[in-house]
């Protein structure tokens, strides 16, 4: 049992999904269940099946309970070297996020990180964490100094 010192960013890399896609996706790499603890949609939740109005929506991913630790139970699987001391957030698209994921992904993150007491320095993206450098991810696909330059002060 670990604090929750950081958040990692991360992006599906689809134009389409939501948290029980993705869960399918991850159960089929052989996962227990979806590596992430929130997906904030895009809309688009199959192929043909687009819901506007879902834009933005934040869901639950793996569990969390209410304490500031990470337990066994919830130990993610989303950034090496990251899942036993950080929280993942999934924003679903390849490289082009909507105005309203937007939005939601700095509510949430204002959210998270009164809760934990977490520095905006410890938000990072998938590519900064040394598991994603190694593997060459460019996940969430978007400047992260940038991104949290435009964060609360």
């Amino acid at each position: 049992m670990k604090p929750i010192t950081n958040i990692v960013i991360h992006c599906s890399d689809s134009t389409w999904g939501c948290a029980r896609e993705i869960e399918k996706w991850h159960k089929n790499k052989g996962w227990t269940a979806i590596g992430y603890s929130f997906v904030i949609m895009n809309g688009i939740i199959l192929p043909n099946f687009n819901i506007p109005a879902l834009d933005g929506s934040i869901e639950c991913g793996r569990f969390l309970d209410e304490d500031n630790f990470i337990e066994d139970n919830e130990i993610g699987a989303h950034a090496l070297g990251y899942n036993d001391n950080s929280v993942g957030i999934c924003l679903i698209g390849a490289d082009k996020f909507s105005p309203a994921q937007f939005l939601s992904l700095r509510e949430l993150l204002r959210d998270l990180t009164v809760r934990w007491n977490i520095p905006k320095e410890n938000i990072v993206g998938h590519y900064e964490t040394e598991s994603g450098k190694e593997q060459g991810k460019t996940c969430p696909n978007f400047d992260m100094k940038i991104f949290r330059g435009s964060l609360w002060a």
